[in-house]
């Protein structure tokens, strides 16, 4: 199976834990649901009654996500206004002119991600975007104001492997997959119950616990499923 990998990096990023309401935290990788809005705004498909979801979803996109940097987050107050009744007007309003929100943000964020699109004449504008460093759409790591920059990587074929032997994995790993795990000293394990599955109205059908090291650091684990490339770089996919 082709594979395409790209970085995708920025200065923030903000990817909100859907059970956080009035002080928004972040989870700290990239979900697949957000990931498939990436792809879309990168090769130009409308968000405009969520059509990309139509192309890009759990059943036609294979992603696997890597932590290059180490895991960091910062807290910031964002200034909110009311725009109930498309209007502003801050002296007329009981509630003033604005509500200030803390928010959890990711601070340098950097992924590596491996890519595939069941629909080949998508997956070919999604390499040749990448390549040219071009995008239709901006490009943010969750909430618009976090621009974020793609760098190509590769272009690859990966193949795939049901070993029950532990390997060396360099991405995130979803629970439903993993069998066993090696602990090792000096390394920091984080799990995070990550959205899987969307439908077109944007309505979450699926989570999983997904596994990764906070710094980016290797898995040695076996899977019930891989896929390795000729250099023998072992990943494993989200959905």
């Amino acid at each position: 199976m082709n594979v395409l990998t790209f970085d995708i990096s920025a200065d923030f990023g903000h990817f909100r834990k859907i059970y956080s309401t009035s002080s928004p935290l972040t989870y700290s990788i990239i979900p697949p649901t957000s990931f498939y809005g990436i792809i879309g705004a990168i090769i130009g498909l409308e968000k405009e009654e969520n059509k990309y979801l139509q192309y890009i979803n759990h059943e036609t996109t294979k992603v696997a996500i890597q932590l290059i940097n180490s895991v960091k987050k910062i807290r910031l107050g964002l200034n909110h206004i009311n725009t109930k009744g498309n209007v502003w007007i801050p002296k007329q309003r009981r509630e003033g002119a604005r509500t200030q929100i803390r928010t959890e943000f990711l601070r340098f964020p950097r992924f590596r991600c491996y890519v595939h699109l069941r629909n080949e004449e998508l997956f070919q504008q999604l390499v040749y975007y990448v390549k040219e460093h071009k995008n239709v759409y901006t490009v943010s790591m969750g909430l618009s104001e976090c621009i974020a920059n793609i760098e190509f990587v590769s272009l690859e074929t990966f193949k795939n492997r049901t070993d029950k032997e532990a390997v060396e994995i360099v991405t995130a790993i979803p629970e439903r997959l993993l069998q066993t795990l090696k602990i090792e000293a000096g390394k920091e394990y984080l799990k995070e119950r990550l959205p899987i599955e969307m439908n077109s109205e944007r309505i979450v059908s699926s989570y999983d616990e997904v596994l990764f090291e906070a710094n980016g650091q290797p898995l040695i684990a076996s899977v019930s499923s891989y896929w390795t490339n000729e250099q023998g770089k072992n990943i494993v996919f989200l959905n």
